[in-house]
């Protein structure tokens, strides 16, 4: 069981930062395009978010807790490797933050008409891409950790 929560993980955080890297290159070559346009794209990277991105950083939050929980049954006096407990509590912030804002941003900016409202769009857009980045940026690092933890031990 071990092994499938393990698949579930990796699958889940490689669709995550997969579609949060193709929202990323969506997001900046929109910025080129006219002002007409902009929706079409907008509405093609605000659709990553539900169905590639919120669902990968369900999956990777939810089978790292499992497996988090099956690893304290099994730790011993020692305690948890400082990688580890790094990458799972980045891991944690970084979904939650996609769960809790990216996601509903995302529905809220794909409903604003870039030609009618250009001002709340950008708005909305800028809001997106801060907490996008903050989110990627957190999870790559938990990436990373979990990498060390895996190798440098």
């Amino acid at each position: 069981m071990r092994t499938i929560w393990y698949f579930i993980h990796i699958a889940g955080y490689t669709i995550w930062i997969g579609g949060a890297l193709a929202a990323m290159v969506l997001s900046i070559a929109a910025k080129r395009e006219p002002q007409a346009s902009q929706g079409t794209a907008t509405r093609l990277q605000t659709r990553l978010y539900p169905t590639l991105i919120g669902p990968g950083a369900a999956a990777s939050v939810v089978s790292g807790l499992i497996l988090t929980l099956e690893m304290y049954n099994q730790v011993t006096a020692v305690g948890l490797n400082h990688w580890l407990m790094a990458m799972q509590g980045l891991g944690l912030i970084a979904g939650i933050l996609v769960i809790v804002a990216a996601l509903p941003t995302a529905a809220k900016l794909s409903r604003v008409d870039p030609v009618a409202d250009p001002g709340v769009h950008a708005g909305m857009r800028q809001r997106l891409t801060r907490i996008s980045m903050g989110a990627n940026s957190l999870a790559f690092l938990a990436l990373v950790t979990g990498a060390l933890y895996r190798y440098a031990t």
